[in-house]
């Protein structure tokens, strides 16, 4: 189940609707084109490896997951471990800027986001800068549909959520949540407020009846920390020691102040160069268990405190 794409969000913000349905029709493709931002492919679904870009290399390991290593400006290798379940993968330019997005299937089931979308810039120095997200976007072989182009605000990154608050008793109900993340220099955040006519966090409110249909309305009064923020600045993370990994959870020093169930994605440096992964459930990660036994504190981004619980999540693991 999935709400109604960002597009159509666009379309009907204009109109005097009071309620809109989970299977609202797109907007026209010409609509839509005015929004979205161009992509080049680098590769379809099903994956063709190797794939050679100005910056990377893209080829498969033993394991069947797809590797992606490069150089920075010093020289020092960097590689990228992506999930076997990617689908598709492009890059942008902009003022001779390349940024690159890779997108796949989550295995998410019920109200949890169907899609991941990895993002990656490059910093000043040539090192890459993972921008991790979970989300109901669509894709295609043009590239992400929710990549979107305004007029103020430049290119607009929108992230979905389904927030469970029980506003109904006894049924499921809740909020889809459509928040918008904008690019300030190899780092992504969080950027609340209006890009073009639209008023970001968006929020639709939603009951498991039948027959109904989700409703965009103002922001309700929900608890700041209940709508997640994916920005990946390190400068705003939150650090702690990882001190062991096991197939629970992962152990973290009590800085943290909650139990990690799980992270997307572990960054972590070293003489050597940057290793970065992608965390999949079906292949046993190595950069975890290695920064346990380095005992060195790690940076945190788009931590996720459940509610009315100590466990949490979080985007992106920063061990620089």
């Amino acid at each position: 189940m999935k709400t109604i794409g960002v597009a159509a969000i666009i379309w009907v913000m204009g109109l005097t609707v009071a309620a809109l349905g989970l299977d609202t029709p797109a907007i026209p493709n010409s609509e839509i084109q005015k929004r979205r931002v161009p992509m080049t492919a680098l590769t379809g679904d099903p994956l063709v490896a190797p794939v050679r870009t100005p910056d990377f290399v893209l080829s498969m390991r033993e394991d069947g997951s797809p590797v992606v290593k490069g150089l920075d400006d010093a020289g020092r290798p960097w590689r990228m471990v992506l999930p076997p379940a990617i689908r598709g993968s492009w890059v942008t330019t902009q003022n001779r800027r390349r940024t690159y997005f890779f997108a796949g299937y989550t295995g998410g089931a019920g109200m949890a986001p169907d899609t991941w979308i990895l993002v990656m810039a490059f910093d000043p120095k040539g090192r890459p800068i993972p921008f991790f997200l979970r989300t109901y976007a669509g894709y295609d072989a043009k590239g992400i549909r929710d990549l979107l182009e305004f007029d103020a605000s430049g290119q607009v990154l929108l992230q979905q959520t389904w927030l469970e608050t029980h506003w109904m008793p006894h049924e499921r109900s809740g909020y889809f949540v459509t928040n918008a993340y904008c690019r300030q220099g190899h780092y992504w955040y969080r950027a609340d407020g209006n890009h073009g006519q639209i008023s970001f966090p968006l929020f639709e409110k939603w009951a498991g009846l039948p027959n109904t249909r989700p409703e965009i309305v103002g922001s309700p009064n929900l608890p700041k920390e209940r709508n997640p923020d994916y920005g990946n600045d390190p400068r705003f993370g939150t650090r702690a020691t990882i001190l062991g990994v096991d197939q629970h959870r992962i152990h973290t020093g009590p800085e943290l102040g909650c139990d990690l169930e799980f992270v997307d994605v572990v960054v972590a440096d070293s003489p050597r160069g940057r290793e970065m992964e992608v965390i999949d459930p079906t292949i046993p990660d190595t950069l975890l268990p290695t920064l346990a036994r380095r005992r060195k504190l790690t940076t945190f981004t788009g931590l996720y405190r459940w509610p009315n619980s100590k466990t949490c999540t979080a985007a992106i693991a920063w061990s620089l």
